[in-house]
Formats: structure tokens, C-alpha cells, sequence
């Protein structure tokens, strides 16, 4: 069974679904299956053609992404949730007090930074939340080896 990785930003049509389509490029295989919600999503809403953008720089695509609203069932069905910021931590662990064992930053290893949230910003602050996200996950690709058994790329 793949390891079920959750990314959580506050409308799931920037950060999370850029986390979302970076990591099933940085995996091989079926050992894991990456989604995304949002706290307050713009439900049904694809990417932001910004983020779009960022990631088409890097070659990748979230073009069939339809944002989604954050459930305690999707919390539940994750083997891992990994926020963009420390407020959403908060909510996480507010909607789903026992999943606090398996919710962490995305920025855990970058000092617990935030994703700063690149929506009222320009090309340039979309680009900077794709790096980010980037580097946090090349982190995450390094220490955890349940998730590594499908050879990070």
C-alpha cells in the first residue's frame, strides 16, 4: 500500500497543489500517493495559473488540479500531513486532535519556517514558494526512509 502524503495550504490552489505535483515527480513508483486540501479552499477551483507557472519553470504541471475542501477523513486517511504554515497547524490539530503524531510543517527542516502563502503576491514570490517548497521536500526526501523506499529523484 502506498504511504499517503497530505499537503495542506488555506485555499488548495497555490502552495499545496504545487507541494502535490512536485512530489509525485520526485517519486518513482506507486510507494506513494501525494493529494492536497485547503482549510478554507476555493473548492473546484483549478491552480492558480501563477503557480502554474512556477512549476512549469521546473517542468512540471498541476494543470488537472480541482481544489478541495480539508475533511477529518482526508486527515485520516493520511499516513503523513504536512502544513504550509504554523497556523495551519493549529487548525489541523483543532479538526483532528489524534492525527497531531503525524502533522508536521512542510518547513520542519528549513527551521520550522512558514511557506509564505505567494497569492496577493507577483511572478516573483510564486517562484520564491516553489523553491521552498522545493527545498523542504528534498529534506523530507532524506529523513524519511518509510517514504524513500521508492528512490526520491
Amino acid at each position: 500500500m502506498p504511504k499517503r502524503v497530505l499537503f495542506v495550504c488555506t485555499a488548495n490552489i497555490c502552495r499545496s497543489p504545487t507541494a502535490e505535483a512536485m512530489l509525485r515527480h520526485r517519486f518513482t513508483g506507486d510507494d506513494i500517493a501525494a493529494a492536497s486540501a485547503g482549510l478554507i479552499a476555493r473548492a473546484g477551483h483549478p491552480i492558480d495559473p501563477r503557480a502554474e507557472a512556477a512549476l512549469a519553470a521546473h517542468g512540471l504541471t498541476a494543470g488537472d488540479h480541482v481544489a478541495r475542501q480539508l475533511t477529518p477523513a482526508l486527515i485520516a486517511q493520511a499516513d503523513i500531513v504536512l502544513a504550509m504554515e504554523k497556523r495551519h497547524l493549529a487548525a489541523l490539530n483543532a479538526l483532528a486532535p489524534d492525527a497531531h503524531v503525524r502533522t508536521f510543517l512542510l518547513g520542519k527542516w528549513l527551521g520550522n519556517a512558514d511557506i509564505p502563502d505567494p497569492y496577493r503576491g507577483d511572478d516573483h514570490d510564486f517562484e520564491r514558494s516553489c523553491r521552498l517548497i522545493g527545498e523542504a521536500l528534498e529534506h523530507w526526501c532524506r529523513r524519511l526512509p518509510d517514504l524513500t523506499k521508492s528512490r526520491c529523484s
